[in-house]
């Protein structure tokens, strides 16, 4: 996956000192007995049982297995048997004292002895973690909407390896989905039963573009409010938001106002998924279309997202100054727009 090199160039020996906090690079191996347990469980035992505050960090990433002939995704350690323990080296060393799976990983220096890593190398590094753990690897039929043109292979069932367009966009009663397959000068079409599919290919120059934008936004806020909180997205919020960036990312309009709104979504999407490449590239877009930018309701969108990801909670309060006086004649849009400020406020109070 190449991401061991990727943390290598963020790992940085810190001195070690008993009261220093600092993140420390351990294994984590459940015994026999409590194999199923996870480092977070143990830790979180250890801080109520110790009245400490150690923080745990163990990225995951998302792969397909089949049981039972079904394919499933599942999370499994992105980093093997390493972790992240962040803590005083007394205290840290206290959990790895313990019979419960930890233990030091030790530097090939003569000192320090254990290896640990920086604030800031970490915070570089948990942006990596986030994004191989935001590529899920294959699609459910129920988590993302297809576009009539999209290329897509079934990866399980009867059908599994088939590859096609898919052309429809309603479901019969059985819930299969249509997709023409091409072969020499003729089209077969399937009615196919799945569960999961990878999309290959995004249909170009989509009728729906504008509204496809619009239908995202309420997806982009359940995304938000996760990612402010520092909770983790599940599968069903992250499908909707991969599907958007590769989709639009190349996509143009040719109206500015509404270009700079979708590179605002971007940005702010690929900002969630830790796509650091994505963000620049919207980022850069959008300090050039911002300006564009002169509805009110727009404003707000661009004041909200943008202080969500800086964590600005100053900037959301200002943001709402953007909204006119509510009144009765809204649309859902602009209404959901104004709960989601009532939210983050409501929140900070």
């Amino acid at each position: 996956m190449g991401i061991l090199p990727k943390l290598n160039a963020h790992l940085k020996i810190v001195a070690e000192r008993d009261g220093n906090i600092q993140w420390f690079v351990l294994n984590y191996i459940p015994s026999i007995v409590a194999r199923h347990e996870t480092a977070e469980a143990v830790v979180g035992r250890f801080n109520k049982v110790n009245d400490e505050e150690l923080e745990l960090f163990a990225p995951t990433f998302v792969k397909m297995v089949e049981t039972g002939g079904k394919l499933k995704r599942i999370e499994t350690p992105l980093m093997f048997h390493y972790v992240f323990v962040r803590g005083s080296l007394g205290c840290v060393k206290n959990l790895c004292s313990q019979t419960n799976g930890f233990s030091f990983v030790l530097s090939h220096l003569d000192s320090p002895r254990y290896l640990s890593v920086t604030d800031q190398s970490m915070e570089a590094f948990k942006t990596v973690a986030r994004y191989y753990a935001n590529q899920i690897p294959c699609f459910s039929t129920e988590e993302i909407d297809l576009e009539e043109g999209d290329y897509v292979e079934v990866v399980q069932g009867a059908f599994s390896g088939l590859k096609g367009r898919y052309i429809s966009k309603k479901r019969g009663r059985s819930g299969n989905l249509l997709i023409a397959v091409t072969q020499d000068l003729a089209a077969t079409v399937y009615a196919v039963k799945a569960d999961y599919l990878r999309v290959l290919e995004f249909a170009k120059n989509s009728k729906r573009a504008y509204d496809q934008v619009e239908a995202f936004i309420p997806r982009l806020f359940a995304a938000m409010r996760v990612y402010r909180s520092g909770g983790k997205l599940d599968a069903g919020l992250i499908a909707p938001l991969v599907v958007f960036c590769r989709r639009f990312d190349s996509v143009k309009f040719d109206n500015a106002k509404f270009e700079a709104k979708l590179q605002l979504l971007l940005m702010t999407a690929c900002k969630i998924l830790g796509d650091a490449d994505g963000f620049r590239k919207a980022q850069a877009s959008f300090s050039k279309l911002a300006v564009n930018l002169t509805n009110r309701w727009t404003k707000a969108l661009a004041a909200l997202c943008l202080s969500v990801m800086s964590c600005d909670a100053e900037g959301i309060a200002h943001g709402r100054e953007f909204l006119p006086e509510s009144s009765g004649g809204e649309s859902k849009a602009q209404a959901e727009l104004r709960a989601e400020y009532e939210y983050y406020l409501a929140d900070r109070s």
